[in-house]
């Protein structure tokens, strides 16, 4: 049962839950270490659109105008970063990277010229973040590889489309979720959902996990329609189902506006879950509100950890003057790491279909150290793999962020059987 209950929700914040929700071998390997390795160029290649002995050329994709924007800023800024810093290792197989930036306006319209634009262009590959899919049959009939945001079919059918963090499905859910609320020790689980195609599939998979993990989901899903949020209504009814856990799939605002409605009607969930919420801004901003709930980045570690390979995204990012924590920031960086490690195996003499089949071969990717377990292309429940199946979660203890210790790493469902 679905109960549909008001919500004020621009353009922006539905393409950022959209975007949000939407992955064998030897030692996992990064396009640096790739590269590394790999010898300067000869010049007896055959002729390939975008590379030169010198330079290989991609093209990035995403929303730079428009009501989605806002939500996909810095997706080219931290592309550009990893790419910058492998240029500084000379580059890719001796050859330099260079980046061409289009906006799709998050239009489908303009999508398909911009893939056109690209085919004209004679770019190599695309890097590519946007709630559109109507460039993808043109770049799929081109066989022009596509690393980016896997929120979008393509992502799990298309074979020279590569998910940064695995593949698309809507059949299928990890369990992850599910498990951390079982850690906390919740029994029943109110699920809260923007009225998004993304955020309602993604909760549709997240109720069908409970059954798998001995959970209930408490009441009925709470999807919020445009309008104006009632958080009174919403967490007198999630009281009043008996919740012990709460799942809010919508932004960082929201969650907090319920949490302090369930506080103000002491309603004590153990663990309210708030996708996507990782940045200390968002914390600041709530003047705790926040404290005690659950975040998790979208598809990414939590950039509070301690990691070598974090600490380089956050700084390279700052020294920009570009925000790190924006919330597709991080898989921009991945794809473009991703694109360079195919371009890498491809090795000295580059082309589209080498790549394609090299990479869709990769079963130990890591994303340069930013994501939270390895991502196989080998075919899976999907075509192009498996979606992801783990998921880094962190708690928010007053303007704190803390992450857990390790991933929580849970099995895919097929959804559809539930």
């Amino acid at each position: 049962m679905t109960e549909h209950v008001p919500v004020r929700i621009t353009a922006a914040v539905t393409s950022a839950v959209v975007a949000a929700l939407v992955l064998a071998g030897c030692g996992a390997t990064s396009a640096l270490e790739v590269a590394e390795t790999s010898a300067t160029p000869v010049n007896t290649c055959a002729p390939v659109p975008g590379v030169s002995a010198e330079s290989v050329t991609i093209g990035v994709v995403f929303p730079q105008s428009g009501p989605a924007a806002e939500v996909f800023r810095n997706f080219g800024a931290a592309a550009q970063l990893r790419i910058d810093e492998l240029n500084l290792k000379d580059g890719i197989n001796g050859r330099r990277v260079i980046l061409r930036s289009y906006d799709d306006r998050n239009d489908p319209a303009k999508q398909r010229l911009v893939g056109r634009q690209l085919i004209a262009d004679g770019v190599f590959g695309v890097i590519a973040a946007s709630q559109q899919q109507s460039m993808y049959p043109d770049l799929a009939q081109a066989g022009i590889p596509v690393t980016g945001l896997p929120n979008l079919p393509p992502y799990g059918t298309d074979l020279n489309v590569f998910g940064a963090f695995g593949a698309f499905s809507a059949s299928y859910a990890s369990t992850a979720a599910a498990q951390r609320f079982k850690v906390a020790k919740a029994r029943s689980v109110a699920v809260v959902t923007a009225d998004a195609s993304g955020a309602r599939s993604a909760a549709n998979g997240f109720i069908a996990s409970l059954t798998a993990t001995n959970l209930t989901q408490a009441g009925s899903t709470y999807v919020m329609a445009p309008g104006q949020l009632d958080s009174a209504l919403v967490a007198a009814r999630i009281k009043s189902s008996g919740a012990t856990g709460v799942n809010v799939l919508s932004l960082a605002a929201d969650g907090a506006s319920l949490m302090k409605a369930l506080k103000r009607q002491n309603a004590t969930p153990v663990m309210t879950l708030i996708n996507g919420l990782s940045g200390p801004q968002e914390v600041l901003e709530a003047q705790g509100a926040l404290d005690g709930a659950v975040g998790v980045p979208y598809g990414t570690i939590p950039l509070q950890l301690n990691h070598v390979e974090v600490k380089r995204y956050v700084a390279g990012m700052s020294a920009k003057g570009v925000d790190p924590y924006s919330p597709l920031a991080p898989i921009g960086y991945v794809s473009a790491d991703l694109m360079a490690s195919g371009l890498a195996r491809a090795g000295e003499c580059p082309n589209r279909s080498d790549f394609i089949r090299i990479l869709r071969g990769v079963s130990d990717y890591l994303g340069a150290g930013l994501l939270p377990g390895k991502v196989s292309f080998t075919p899976g429940v999907t075509p192009d793999g498996d979606p992801q199946k783990c998921s880094w979660f962190l708690t928010i203890r007053g303007n704190s962020i803390l992450p857990d210790d390790e991933a929580t790493c849970g099995v895919l469902i097929n959804t559809a059987a539930n």
